[in-house]
């Protein structure tokens, strides 16, 4: 639903430029024929009305306005696929997959949560391909950075490194906010637990990682 009128805008946008190249190719064709015309009073109010217009910085401007859009549908379009492959919409099912190419797509879902707050720093190894449900990895990944980001009061870091460990592949993710209290340790997996603040949290997240992460017959 999205990819369908972005694909329109894009194309336009590609057009939009073509067309603005011939109107500016044109206009430059009429001022050398002016100048060439020696007619000084003719000559005198064409400059009169390119100053008073602004022509020069509205070329300058019309240039950086289709790039940014075109960078901005570009990014729509990227999310929308990163969209897709985090929530596996068309392979909802048991599939191998590359658990650092699950992370990234995350870091991609997760990127406004995460990029005001900190710097991911990763460190992947080589990993063999996993059997498993990727929404639902995903789904802890997500969880797990977000609380990462949540944790950070001002500025940060978030380390994310990736190991294979014989037959397992196991996942660091750490963030140098203001940790968990000593006490809450035993409760961090009980749902409806959390100690943010109201609407910031339903004390779910860590709930269902653990019960997905059981599930896959992990730690």
């Amino acid at each position: 639903e999205i990819n369908n009128p972005m694909g329109f805008i894009t194309s336009n946008l590609g057009t939009l430029a073509r067309y603005q190249q011939k109107l500016f190719e044109y206009q430059q064709v009429l001022e050398d024929s002016i100048d060439q015309a020696d007619d000084a009073g003719l000559s005198q109010r064409i400059l009169e009305q390119r100053k008073t217009l602004k022509i020069d910085y509205l070329r300058d401007d019309i240039d950086d306005l289709l790039s940014e859009s075109k960078e901005g549908a570009e990014r729509v379009r990227e999310i929308v696929q990163n969209l897709k492959g985090f929530s596996r919409v068309d392979q909802a099912e048991y599939a191998e997959v590359n658990l650092n190419d699950c992370l990234d797509k995350t870091l991609s879902i997760a990127a406004n949560e995460i990029k005001y707050k900190a710097q991911v720093e990763k460190d992947y190894g080589d990993l063999p391909l996993v059997s498993c449900f990727p929404q639902q990895l995903n789904q802890v990944f997500l969880n797990l950075l977000v609380n990462a980001a949540q944790a950070i009061e001002t500025q940060g870091i978030i380390f994310i490194s990736t190991r294979s460990l014989g037959e397992r592949v196991q996942i660091d993710i750490t963030d140098n906010g203001r940790g968990i209290p000593p006490e809450n340790y035993e409760k961090v997996f009980e749902p409806f637990f959390t100690t943010k603040e109201t609407g910031k949290g339903t004390g779910l997240g860590m709930s269902i990682s653990y019960e997905i992460i059981q599930k896959h017959g992990g730690d």
